[in-house]
């Protein structure tokens, strides 16, 4: 179970990583797009995956304070 724990917090911390970095990246282009309707569609998708990312690091916190509550006696 530990192990398996771990690796979930992992694959959630590069999860994380790489939905932020995707939204900064498309937040980026759309700045550059002279195309009103452009700009909408790719803030709208940046926005969804910048949403998705503050959801995972939710589960990454619960996830983590339930691993330290599990795991971690305090020795």
């Amino acid at each position: 179970m530990r192990r398996e724990m771990l690796e979930l917090l992992n694959t959630l911390a590069s999860g994380i990583i790489a939905l932020n970095t995707l939204t900064n990246d498309l937040v980026e282009a759309a700045a550059k797009v002279n195309d009103p309707t452009s700009f909408e569609v790719m803030h709208g998708v940046a926005r969804q995956h910048g949403v998705r990312a503050l959801e995972m690091q939710g589960q990454f916190a619960v996830l983590s304070a339930d691993y330290a509550a599990r795991f971690h006696t305090g020795s």
